[in-house]
């Protein structure tokens, strides 16, 4: 038996190494929970339905209903990052998660109410504290704020939507032409079984999260993981830095509740009681009632993921016609002025004889008659083509001049990348 298995559980909660006079304690953890609450609420709430992808969350669509709520707290961000950070036109307007400078000021403005309601709220009932049910509702809000917020991210890789398979002109795209994200992006898309396995290893702390008597090693569980994610957001400028740093500090508060125990069973090599974790909340609401909310809302997630993302999925094909590949231009003049050429469902990309890479839309897709595409530099090009087995001819107009060539067809698994086969011996 521990030394204070006798007192009563609101004289218990998260011991605090070091930390001696009981009132300075019990003052500082009600300023560090309260301040935790206010916060991370602040940040959380804004974001439930952006959870929703079929209701436009997740950038799915720009007007749906997560798209109308997120606009309802973004105006002091916008307030904050035009006054106080001086950004001209921020951006971030639809309430997302994203990197934009509303964002980040609205984050500012979690601190700063966070910390002020903390002092105010711990000052009006300092001769006699109340609201115990702080440990319980911020529990509650962090464990399922992380279960909504990651479940979007683990079945899109899951199905596969984050991360479909790579595309031709994926493979023509030169690694120092690549943005650091559109590396991490080839990285894991080239390997469907580690993009599956990063998504099963998101999904398993979401459920453990789901359940009290396993919420500890759901945030154990799930540190690691945020935190190599967080890692690849800073490393590679993926635009989801902060809401992966602020799932990840989730994480850490959930574990410092446990902290004492966790370094009795870890390093001090002590036994370790059962947890004292505060049920105030969940002793107030019928269990039945609890597990149909948890239902309802954990559910409504789910399938509202897999609804807008096997849509994706399972949509038309995208367009192919004879012309759809990459193509080795072979010159009908000293002077011809493209290499190669990538035609598919998203558009054209040209490698130049100068060994420039030029992206262009198609005006059409060229299922029968001219190929007519639109460049991002203002370059219009118009051509008739014709294929024989594995050659193309093309003729017409790119950028105002005459071009004529053929190209031989380039096998997909000509590619180094693509020839690469799992192997376990190496000698």
């Amino acid at each position: 038996m521990t030394a204070n298995e006798d007192l009563p559980p609101q004289e218990t909660g998260v011991a605090i190494p070091g930390a001696t006079p009981s009132s300075v304690q019990g003052i500082g953890r009600r300023l560090a929970e309260r301040f935790a609450l206010i916060a991370f609420g602040l940040y959380h709430v804004p974001l439930f339905l952006n959870n929703y992808p079929s209701l436009g969350g997740g950038g799915f669509n720009d007007t749906g209903l997560a798209v109308q709520w997120g606009r309802i707290f973004t105006v002091p961000g916008l307030w904050v990052a035009q006054h106080l950070f001086g950004v001209a036109s921020p951006g971030g307007a639809n309430g997302d998660n994203g990197d934009t400078a509303e964002e980040f000021a609205r984050v500012l403005l979690c601190v700063v109410i966070g910390i002020a309601g903390a002092i105010v709220w711990t000052v009006a009932d300092r001769r006699r504290p109340r609201a115990e049910w702080t440990e319980s509702v911020l529990r509650v809000l962090l464990r399922y704020s992380i279960v909504l917020g990651l479940m979007g991210y683990a079945i899109a890789k899951i199905l596969p939507q984050q991360f479909p398979p790579l595309t031709l002109p994926a493979l023509e795209r030169r690694v120092g032409d690549l943005t650091p994200m559109a590396l991490l992006w080839t990285f894991m898309q080239f390997s469907r079984p580690y993009a599956f396995m990063a998504g099963l290893l998101e999904l398993v702390p979401i459920v453990l999260l789901c359940f009290r008597r396993t919420a500890l090693l759901g945030a154990l569980v799930c540190l690691p993981v945020m935190l190599n994610v967080t890692l690849m957001n800073y490393a590679y400028g993926v635009p989801v830095k902060l809401y992966a740093t602020m799932i990840t500090l989730s994480c850490i508060v959930l574990i410092l509740y446990d902290a004492p125990r966790l370094l009795d069973l870890f390093v001090r090599n002590r036994p370790v009681g059962a947890s004292r974790e505060s049920t105030i909340v969940q002793d107030r609401v019928a269990w039945h009632w609890r597990a149909a909310i948890k239902f309802v809302v954990v559910g409504s997630v789910v399938v509202s993921c897999v609804r807008a993302m096997s849509g994706t999925l399972a949509g038309p094909p995208p367009p192919t016609s004879a012309a759809t590949g990459t193509w080795q231009v072979v010159p009908l003049t000293p002077d011809a002025p493209w290499r190669r050429l990538t035609i598919d469902g998203a558009g054209v990309l040209i490698r130049t004889a100068d060994d420039v890479a030029i992206r262009c839309a198609l005006d059409s897709f060229p299922v029968a008659g001219p190929l007519s595409m639109q460049c991002r530099d203002g370059r219009r090009g118009t051509f008739d083509w014709t294929r024989s087995s594995d050659t193309l001819r093309l003729e017409g107009t790119f950028d105002g001049a005459p071009v004529s060539f053929v190209a031989t067809w380039v096998d997909r698994t000509s590619y180094t990348l693509m020839r690469s086969e799992f192997r376990w011996f190496f000698d």
